[in-house]
């Protein structure tokens, strides 16, 4: 294969450093929004509920709609992600802008511009990811590139969770408390900005690989109908949903373990989230290593194994401490590591298997795919998480729950958790595609790149 000598170093360190623009408005929605609406702008708790429901939704429909477009003929990435970052940011602020008038009022306001800066926010994601496949088909390139993408988004995440409430220390003593919270959010939208412009001039004269596909685009529905039957992604879907629903019950647990359990108080998670930071720091480079040297599939399998280890001794040990918690999270996010330094190139694999099979270039379609799974993945996850605290007879009005439920919390975070990452090992395991068989893949449509468009490798129809 040819190498792509426009995508040098320094490009490719300004592609990474996009991971920025989405990350920073991503975390600091699900952090600040509820608490904003509820105890600034004013709403009832309710319809604060119903309004972030509504704009995560419209998120989870619009990523399967703008992949499709992304992947029509003359369609240009590039642009989409300019445009989408830089309305992203201008509408986070506006996200939280306050807005007098009646409850109904609010609610058709936030409503309204939450969602649209989530149709923003994804015109940049779903290109953001896509795209990378047409700079690179190089697997070992493309496992370092996502796995230093890993490493600066744990930055990234910390960046959005904790420097708005430092922003808006700082304006409250020049502006009163309320518009604080609205400058705070220009602030870190102007932040997503800056990361979005970065990543769009160190790319816009990158050479996209021509791929050797048909130029029609079929309609959206068939579109998704042919990437379901690629026989890989009756493993794909069900890691990726096995993971983010365990993901989401380990993240809701974790707050009644940590007040329950060890009977500490509710502030000691801002310390121990930091463990996920520290895991991702020292485990992605570790396990782009193991990828590049081997394979993903060994990285992530992995991350999961020391997870499950992790999780059996935590069982064994109980929960009972800060040192317990910090723990706890450390071994969690050994799973997480291993999962998102990965999760986009298992979806790569796809975009290979998809233009040897279909003849198409899908890959914004295929990229967004997955992300419609890992967002029912956290939906479902938060659902059950109420169920299983129902079960164990949780009750908020004690101050001190029984025995069997302390037990019982104990056990969504270790045995239920690790059960759900079990089955979304397996799954892994099972999925077919590994380093061997993706450069099968990309020498079969590298040949059809170069004129032999009936070329079949007899080796690959089996994983079809």
């Amino acid at each position: 294969m040819k190498k792509n000598d426009t995508l040098t170093p320094l490009r490719k360190l300004g592609y990474e450093a996009g991971i920025g623009s989405e990350s920073v408005v991503y975390n600091m929605f699900y952090v600040y929004f509820i608490l904003f609406l509820t105890t600034v702008a004013g709403i009832n708790p309710a319809l604060a509920g119903t309004i972030s429901l509504i704009s995560v939704c419209v998120d989870a429909v619009t990523d399967p709609l703008i992949g499709w477009i992304c992947d029509k003929p003359g369609a240009d990435m590039k642009k989409y992600m300019l445009v989408g970052g830089v309305l992203t940011g201008i509408l986070l602020g506006c996200t939280f802008f306050i807005v007098p008038g009646s409850q109904a009022v609010k609610f058709i306001y936030y409503t309204l511009v939450s969602s649209l800066m989530w149709v923003a926010y994804t015109a940049f994601c779903i290109p953001y990811y896509a795209c990378v496949t047409q700079m690179t088909d190089n697997y070992d390139e493309l496992t370092k590139i996502r796995g230093i993408s890993s490493m600066m988004n744990a930055l990234f995440i910390y960046v959005g969770a904790a420097l708005p409430s430092v922003f808006v220390g700082i304006y409250t003593g020049i502006l009163d408390e309320k518009t604080a919270w609205t400058g705070a959010a220009f602030s870190i939208g102007a932040i997503s900005i800056i990361f979005g412009l970065i990543n769009y001039f160190s790319i816009k004269d990158v050479r996209f690989i021509q791929k050797a596909a048909e130029s029609e685009t079929d309609g959206l529905l068939k579109t998704y109908g042919d990437l379901l039957k690629l026989k890989p992604m009756k493993w794909f879907i069900p890691w990726v949903f096995f993971m983010l629903f365990a993901n989401a019950i380990a993240t809701a647990n974790v707050e009644y373990v940590i007040i329950y359990k060890a009977e500490l108080p509710a502030t000691v998670i801002t310390e121990t989230s930091a463990m996920t930071v520290v895991a991702f720091l020292v485990g992605s480079p570790i396990m782009t290593w193991v990828a590049t040297k081997w394979d993903r599939k060994h990285a992530v399998i992995a991350g999961y194994v020391l997870c499950l280890i992790g999780l059996v001794f935590c069982k064994i040990k109980g929960i009972s401490s800060l040192l317990d918690i910090f723990i706890l999270q450390g071994v969690t996010g050994l799973a997480g590591v291993g999962f998102w330094c990965f999760f986009y190139d298992f979806s790569y694999d796809l975009i290979e298997l998809d233009e040897y099979k279909n003849h198409k270039n899908r890959a914004g379609c295929i990229t967004s795919f997955p992300q419609l799974v890992q967002k029912l993945g956290n939906a479902v996850g938060l659902q059950a998480i109420g169920i299983a605290l129902a079960m164990i007879g949780f009750n908020s009005a004690k101050e001190v729950q029984d025995a069997s439920t302390l037990v019982g919390l104990e056990n969504i975070s270790t045995l239920f958790v690790g059960a759900c990452l079990f089955i979304s090992l397996i799954c892994i395991i099972k999925y077919p595609i590994n380093k061997v068989k993706y450069a099968k893949l990309q020498a079969a449509n590298e040949r059809r790149r170069s004129g032999e468009t009936d070329y079949v490798d007899p080796e690959l129809e089996h994983i079809l």
